[in-house]
């Protein structure tokens, strides 16, 4: 009896039972893998890591160029804050209103 399908496996195949059907067929042995060939010398600097001078002053430059766009920002903001400061008017500070004294309210009586 066909398994159910299931994907494009049978499920009949998943099953430990198969397992028996299947080592009556013979297997074909695949044959062995040839040798991998010695690496290019260019992978071992690679591996290793080291960096040239130019990678060094690429990375000196792009660090001082990053710090410099900081800075530019860090002063533009500074800049904008200190200009909206400077723009607004400044406001009279609210009076305040005074409560009546309780221990002159008859006062104005006699």
């Amino acid at each position: 009896m066909p398994g159910r399908r299931y994907g494009r496996r049978v499920l009949d195949e998943l099953s430990p039972s198969a397992g028996s059907d299947a080592s009556s067929e013979e297997t074909p042995e695949l044959p062995a893998s040839p040798p991998l060939p010695a690496p290019p010398p260019a992978a071992s600097i690679v591996a290793t890591g080291t960096k040239t001078e130019r990678e060094l002053d690429l990375e000196k430059h792009l660090a001082l160029s990053e710090s410099a766009r900081k800075k530019a920002e860090t002063d533009a903001s500074y800049l904008a804050d200190e200009n909206r400061r400077l723009k607004d008017i400044p406001r009279a500070p609210r009076p305040v209103a005074r409560k009546p004294d309780p221990n002159t309210f008859f006062d104005d009586l006699l």
